[in-house]
């Protein structure tokens, strides 16, 4: 029944589409930052990262930033309540918690240095950010985004 529709074939067409342009862009700065050697023998780990991040990331950013909402919902409020000049900029942290898991995943899934775990992420958030503005069905379809 779920594939009744041609809305869930067209989600799994794009997520598996997602999956592996991540795969080989994590694939190729793996190769360019580190080795051959050490791509070679981490493709099923960057497989199942990319997966990760198309999938996962969004909807725990999304929880992220509806917590984040909430807590600065509530100090805009306090702030309101003392001079009337309170706004919410907590959720423009969502990012930056984001880039934070996407570079602790990179750095522990495929075992790379730090410095170059912060390259690989950086590279892998600008091809996300770029294919979820260009596919924006990859993150909505679910009713998440970030």
């Amino acid at each position: 029944m779920l594939f009744q529709d041609a809305e869930p074939l067209i989600f799994i067409l794009w997520l598996i589409l997602a999956t592996v342009i991540v795969t080989l862009i994590i694939y190729l700065v793996v190769i360019l930052l580190e080795s051959k050697t050490k791509a070679s023998d981490k493709k099923f780990l960057i497989l199942l990262l990319a997966f990760v991040i198309v999938l996962l990331l969004p909807v725990i950013l999304n929880a992220v930033n509806m917590v984040l909402g909430a807590i600065g919902d509530a100090l805009a409020g306090i702030r309101d309540a003392i001079d009337g000049g309170g706004a919410n900029y907590l959720t423009n942290l969502t990012p930056i918690i984001g880039f934070l898991i996407l570079l602790v995943l990179v750095k522990f899934l495929i075992d790379l240095p730090w410095d170059k775990s912060v390259w690989v992420s950086l590279l892998t958030l600008f091809i996300l950010y770029i294919m979820y503005s260009l596919i924006p069905e990859l993150y909505t379809f679910l009713g998440f985004g970030f």
